[in-house]
């Protein structure tokens, strides 16, 4: 992790109905807690990670985790 310029933590969920749920959050320098980000609703799981990486990229944050939550 390069913490001179932080870290985005994503998240795709796949929703019940099918759809797929982006969400993320950021870990900045300096602070110890992640502050919060965005989310969308996307048809495909590769639209939800296309979005993740357009924020990251948007923000500045090089250092980047997408993390997959199972269907319940």
């Amino acid at each position: 992790m390069t913490d001179e310029h932080g870290r985005l933590i994503g998240m795709v969920e796949q929703l019940p109905e099918g759809t797929w749920r982006a969400t993320y959050r950021m870990r900045v320098p300096g602070s110890v807690f992640t502050e919060g980000g965005e989310t969308e609703i996307f048809v495909t799981e590769m639209q939800a990670t296309k979005w993740l990486h357009a924020q990251a990229t948007k923000r500045g944050l090089p250092d980047m985790e997408i993390r997959r939550k199972p269907l319940t």
